[in-house]
């Protein structure tokens, strides 16, 4: 059992680090690529929110869901640029901003169907493995807080029980968060026969469909191993950069202020910028190796080099 956890772990960590590699060396055109399409988000909300007293309710309301039904076409775009940009990385080639950013309006309503079907699918699904793993921890957190309750807790037995509660309500959270970001990043996988792939509708649905199949666990564990990075680096980047960076405008402004707001949003906007890439890189780097190995290309590259070094050995 040791054995097959291992081996399943072993190719995700080998993924990771050659995803943070590319990521290092094209540093600079991929967080480009996440601030061409953050940084209007950005000046939106800070607009917003400058003349939020000067808007009326009722405009307020018509704004907040014109920028909800346009938060999937300008995500799929993010996405698609994002990851346009690691398969060029991946095959060698430089990275043009213009190429990877060139996503055909028709490709992106498509991707927004399949979006929007594959979201509905996913939240179901998480909801019933949540309410099967995350409802047991509840209950037992549940019972842990009652029996905390009847005991002195300053005794031992109260520290423990008081640990064990504390133990399963991170417990709870962690799985919350490892179901959400295996959805999450299923679907940022799912995504790329059409975001990448110049596929009809049907082509790119089978080939998802296929390989979000194949190989199934292995990419469980690529999924959920690459979501709990991006949180843990997440975390602490967008708190380094969207803490510190507005602190001395909210010192000097107040908390109240509308420019201080504003600029906290930015900053929070530009922590998203610097993180979220390698997640999109390593979803890549897993489309890719699956599809070479679906379609035996992989095969037919390892035979072809076992050939050229028999060759040269002969």
């Amino acid at each position: 059992m040791k054995l097959n956890i291992a081996g399943r772990l072993h190719p995700t960590l080998n993924l990771l680090d050659e995803g943070c590699a590319i990521y290092r060396r094209h540093f600079t055109s991929f967080v480009a690529i996440g601030l061409e399409w953050l940084t209007p988000i950005a000046i939106a909300i800070g607009v917003l929110v400058g003349n939020a007293e000067r808007i009326g309710a009722n405009w307020l309301v018509v704004i907040v869901l014109a920028g909800l039904l346009l938060a999937i076409p300008l995500a799929l775009y993010l996405i698609g640029g994002l990851s346009r940009a690691a398969v060029a990385a991946i095959d060698g080639r430089a990275i043009d901003l213009r190429e990877a950013l060139a996503i055909h309006p028709l490709g992106v309503a498509k991707a927004g169907c399949f979006t929007i079907i594959y979201g509905f699918i996913m939240q179901v699904a998480s909801s019933a493995v949540s309410l099967l793993c995350v409802c047991p921890v509840y209950v037992m957190g549940l019972s842990a807080s009652v029996f905390f309750s009847s005991v002195d807790s300053d005794s031992p037995l109260g520290i423990t029980a008081l640990a064990v509660f504390g133990l399963l309500l991170v417990g709870m959270y962690v799985l919350a968060f490892i179901i959400g970001g295996i959805s999450y990043s299923s679907l940022f996988y799912a995504l790329q026969p059409w975001l990448v792939e110049r596929l009809r509708f049907g082509e790119a649905l089978e080939r998802s469909v296929d390989l979000i199949i194949f190989r199934f666990r292995s990419n469980l564990v690529a999924w959920g191993v690459s979501a709990l990075l991006v949180f843990a680096v997440g975390l602490s980047v967008s708190l380094a950069v969207g803490v510190i960076v507005p602190l001395p405008a909210f010192l000097l402004l107040g908390a109240e202020s509308t420019v201080a707001q504003a600029i906290a949003s930015i900053a929070w906007l530009l922590g998203l910028a610097l993180v979220l890439p390698p997640w999109f890189i390593w979803m890549a780097l897993l489309y890719r190796r699956n599809l070479a190995a679906r379609s035996g290309a992989d095969l037919t590259r390892r035979v072809e080099e076992w050939a050229r070094a028999v060759k040269v050995e002969g």
